[in-house]
């Protein structure tokens, strides 16, 4: 298990040679993080110049050429467990 070393709306950059010619060429934006894969964080990337998303995993990154807001704050921020469903916003009501 690899702990997330990118956030939402970083900047990455591949290892060269990683999808061999059907690669992207520049940087990419982080879009949203995916479940773990054979113990490899993924990512949902968005390219420059194009328009569609790419899977990435994350030793495909090429770290050098990245840059991450995680790195530079920790990862305390991302610790806190806060789930998406807003319990204030939940009514019931009597039928």
């Amino acid at each position: 298990m690899q702990d997330p070393r990118y956030q939402i709306g970083d900047t990455i950059a591949l290892k060269r040679g990683t999808l061999g010619s059907f690669g992207p060429s520049g940087t990419g934006r982080i879009v949203s993080r995916l479940p773990e894969a054979d113990g490899a964080t993924q990512y949902r990337v968005q390219f420059e110049g194009e328009n569609f998303e790419r899977r990435v995993v994350q030793p495909d990154i090429d770290v050098e050429a990245s840059t991450s807001k995680a790195l530079n704050i920790g990862f305390a921020a991302e610790s806190k467990s806060s789930s998406w469903i807003n319990s204030t916003m939940i009514t019931l009501r009597k039928r």
